[in-house]
């Protein structure tokens, strides 16, 4: 086990998407909590700083940069004693190793196996993602206290959420339930019918205001939503992430389709229902208190299929979503305390 005395300098990689990002939260946790006064800093992929930009546990985010010579320098300057790397690429081992970081280690890579790694682990998909991320730390001597993701929201956030609010109208104390019809694949959306029936539902049982969040590219979808609607929604499409983790920290509820915001929900603490159908449920859905999920459980696939694996199945991903009702959500969201 390794001392807070021995380490003082630590790097954190993970090139990742939204959501497979705000599930690394409890490895930076877990090593603040063990290396108290260390130096501790998260390379991320560009774009997604922005999850990571307010954690109190860091001291800096540096972005990966496409030049590596730069990007080697920019590590070497900061001597780190310890790299954590947090995906199964030999090409970012590399980069550690090339940066003369004495200690690194991680998950075997696809293509290195434990070549340059000083201590190697297995990559344990047969678990939830978080306890699979914190197999690294746990291969130095520590365990952490939980594996529940975090995301903090800084004051620009803060601001901007409270100026949409009073702008939308949305600040007279009545519940906000945010839905989110979105996925990055199209096999991974429950029908913009069915978040339109469930709108309505959710308004008139709640006298709810009803947010629509999508992605950069999926303001089309929300409009299809909206149109079907007899309450007309307010439709959030150009969010950052920053701000969308206010926002969604703001609602008493959210209902989403299996996807990175989904996870964002989870991490700011919001009771979330996740809608499943093409994803494994024990690596991928929420487990903790505050949150459900619905899915067609008795489809096998679901407990052993990858995410990429269901790229060759999205017919059944597809029956898997339009078994899921209206009113199965509503009877899970009224199961909930929110």
């Amino acid at each position: 086990m390794l001392g807070p005395e021995q380490v003082n300098r630590i790097l954190i990689v993970r090139l990742a998407p939204l959501g497979e990002t705000i599930l690394t939260t409890p490895v930076i946790r877990a090593l603040r909590q063990h290396f108290r006064d260390a130096y501790i800093a998260y390379m991320v992929a560009p774009t997604r700083e922005d999850l990571v930009s307010a954690n109190p546990h860091l001291n800096e985010v540096l972005t990966y940069q496409a030049s590596v010579p730069k990007l080697i320098y920019q590590l070497v300057q900061r001597k780190f004693q310890m790299a954590i790397v947090l995906q199964p690429t030999f090409r970012l081992v590399l980069h550690t190793f090339l940066a003369r970081i004495p200690f690194r280690v991680g998950f075997e890579t696809n293509t290195g196996g434990k070549k340059l790694l000083s201590l190697a682990v297995s990559n344990n998909i047969t678990q939830h993602e978080t306890q699979r991320y914190l197999d690294v730390v746990r291969a130095i001597g520590i365990e952490a206290m939980d594996n529940e993701p975090e995301v903090f929201v800084d004051r620009a956030g803060i601001a901007w959420v409270n100026d949409f609010l009073e702008n939308q109208r949305l600040n007279d104390n009545k519940p906000i339930i945010g839905l989110n019809p979105g996925a990055a694949t199209a096999y991974r959306r429950w029908h913009a019918a069915n978040f339109a029936v469930l709108g309505d539902l959710l308004h008139e049982a709640y006298g709810a205001h009803i947010v629509i969040t999508t992605g950069p590219r999926e303001g089309e979808l929300a409009a299809q939503v909206a149109e079907r609607m007899s309450h007309a929604p307010v439709i959030v499409n150009q969010a950052t992430p920053m701000q969308l983790a206010a926002l969604l920290q703001r609602c008493d509820l959210y209902i989403s389709n299996d996807t990175g915001p989904m996870h964002l929900s989870t991490a700011v603490k919001t009771p979330t229902v996740a809608l499943f159908g093409a994803s494994n449920l024990i690596q991928w859905a929420p487990p903790w208190d505050k949150h459900a999920v619905v899915a067609r459980k008795a489809c096998e696939f679901m407990k052993t299929l990858s995410s990429k694996e269901w790229d060759e199945h999205p017919k059944r991903a597809r029956e898997n979503l339009e078994a899921i009702t209206p009113d199965m959500v509503m009877a899970k969201v009224e199961e909930l305390t929110w």
